[in-house]
């Protein structure tokens, strides 16, 4: 579909219903391409830079560790180096 940039705002709902058929729309201001709009895509496959950081969040599934053992790993690195006020 292709539609002019002063259409935009009178049509836009056709510009919608394009886009719900899964029709790339052109738009064109003085009949040149200002840009192409596609549909959204359903795609379930993550950048090379995510894969990364799930490796990395996943570091633990090897575990089998309760939630309770985990607030204490947590609690155990938020917790001072200093355990008495008259270490300082």
């Amino acid at each position: 579909m292709q539609i002019t940039a002063s259409q935009l705002q009178s049509q836009h709902k056709a510009l919608i219903d394009a886009l719900k058929r899964g029709e790339s729309v052109e738009i064109t201001y003085h009949g040149e391409i200002l840009g192409i709009v596609h549909p959204k895509t359903t795609s379930l496959q993550l950048p090379s830079s995510n894969r990364d950081a799930d490796v990395f969040f996943g570091m633990h599934s090897d575990q089998t560790t309760s939630a309770q053992s985990i607030e204490d790993e947590i609690r155990q690195l938020r917790k001072g180096r200093r355990q008495r006020l008259d270490d300082i």
